[in-house]
C-alpha cells in the first residue's frame, strides 16, 4: 500500500506544476524514479529568448596545488557564482555555464535547465526539477581526463532529491541500476538519474545521501565514481547509517539474525529475543541489513521485498517482529 500511495503521488506530480516550499531533508522515502532528460546533442544557435548570461567575468576557477587552475579529483558549487566562466575541456577556449529555466515539454511548467555557452552557441539539458524548488550545480574534472564533469541536484517535492551528471559538452553520463530498487523489479540498463543528493565531493569520489526504506526509513551515506566506461557506479558496497541518531529497534517476537557478513554464506545464526533492542548501521538496499545490540553484539538480518508488507523475514512481515518500525511517509 505505501509503494502504491508513493507512485500515485509521483505521477500526480509529473502531470501538472505545484508550488511547494523549500525545505531540509526530513528523511522521507524516495519514490521510484523514472525522468528522461531532453538535451540538445549539438551546438545550436541560441535561441533568441532564452536569457543567455552575459560575458562578465565570474570568480576564477578555485585553485589546485596538482594542476595549477585546474580543479582536479573533486568538484565545486558554482550555485552562487553564476554565470560561471570555465575552460571545461581543456583546449583554452572559455565556456559559460549557467541554469536558466524552461517550460517542460509536456505540461509548460518551468524547470531548471543547465545551459552551457561557447561564443554565440549554447547547450541546453533540462531536468525535472521545478524552478522553485532547491537545487544546486557543481563543475570539476573528478576522473582528472583533463575534462571537466557538471553534476546538478534537485528536490522533485518534499525531499526527493535527484542527482543528473554531464561530461563537458553536456552530453549525459549514466548511473549504473540502483540496488534499492533493484529489490522490487529487475532494471534494465542504466539510469539518467540517481536517487539521492550530492553532499560533496573527496579522492574521486561523489558522496552521496538517500534513504533506505528498511526496517523503517534510515538516510544513508554511499560513496560514487565515474568509471573509464562513462557510468557512475558504487564505491562503497553499503549505505552506512548515521551513529549519532537514536535508531533503536525494540524485538517483540524472536526472530533469526545471523553472524556473518559474506553475502553467499551469512553465517552461523542465533536468535534474538524479545526486549532487544538493535540499532541499523548500515544496509545494501536489497536484502541485507547489518546491525549492533545495546551489548555490542553485531549480525546481519536477511530480508526479503514484498509489495505489500514492504519486507518479509522468516516469511512473516517485518513489523511483527518489532514494537515501532520509523517509516516516514
Amino acid at each position: 500500500m505505501k509503494r502504491a500511495i508513493i507512485t500515485i503521488c509521483f505521477l500526480l506530480l509529473l502531470t501538472g506544476c505545484r508550488s511547494a516550499p523549500a525545505a531540509g531533508p526530513t528523511a522521507e522515502p524516495q519514490p521510484t524514479v523514472s525522468v528522461t532528460v531532453k538535451e540538445v546533442p549539438s551546438w545550436t544557435a541560441a535561441p533568441t529568448d532564452l536569457p543567455i548570461p552575459d560575458l562578465t567575468p565570474a570568480p576564477a576557477v578555485e585553485e589546485s596545488e596538482e594542476a595549477g587552475d585546474r580543479i582536479v579529483g573533486h568538484c565545486i558549487s558554482i550555485l552562487d557564482a553564476l554565470p560561471y566562466r570555465v575552460d571545461l575541456d581543456g583546449d583554452g577556449q572559455t565556456e559559460i555555464v549557467d541554469l536558466v529555466t524552461l517550460p517542460g515539454e509536456t505540461d509548460g511548467c518551468s524547470r531548471w535547465t543547465v545551459s552551457v555557452q561557447r561564443g554565440e552557441e549554447v547547450k541546453l539539458s533540462q531536468t525535472d526539477i521545478p524552478d522553485d524548488m532547491p537545487c544546486d550545480l557543481w563543475v570539476g574534472d573528478l576522473d582528472e581526463d583533463g575534462r571537466y564533469e557538471i553534476f546538478f541536484h534537485g528536490d522533485l517535492a518534499s525531499d526527493d532529491y535527484i542527482i543528473y551528471a554531464w561530461r563537458h559538452d553536456l552530453s549525459l553520463l549514466f548511473f549504473e541500476p540502483d540496488d534499492r530498487f533493484l529489490r522490487w523489479n529487475d532494471q534494465e540498463g542504466e539510469s539518467s538519474v540517481f536517487a539521492g543528493a550530492i553532499e560533496g565531493f573527496e579522492d574521486g569520489h561523489i558522496i552521496v545521501v538517500g534513504v533506505v526504506d528498511m526496517l523503517g526509513t534510515h538516510w544513508g551515506v554511499r560513496t560514487l565514481a565515474l568509471g573509464d566506461d562513462g557510468v557512475i557506479g558504487p564505491v562503497s558496497t553499503v549505505w552506512t547509517f548515521d551513529e549519532d541518531l537514536d535508531r533503536a529497534l525494540t524485538v517483540k517476537k524472536a526472530l533469526t539474525a545471523y553472524r556473518a557478513k559474506a553475502r553467499k554464506d551469512p553465517g552461523e545464526a542465533f536468535t534474538l529475543e524479545p526486549g532487544t533492542r538493535i540499532v541499523p548501521l548500515c544496509s545494501d538496499g536489497r536484502e541485507r541489513m547489518w546491525f549492533e545490540t545495546e551489548k555490542g553484539k553485531g549480525g546481519v538480518l536477511l530480508l526479503v521485498p514484498d509489495e505489500e508488507n514492504m519486507w518479509l523475514i522468516d516469511g512473516e512481515p517485518e513489523a511483527d517482529f518489532f514494537e515501532y518500525l520509523p517509516y516516514s511517509g
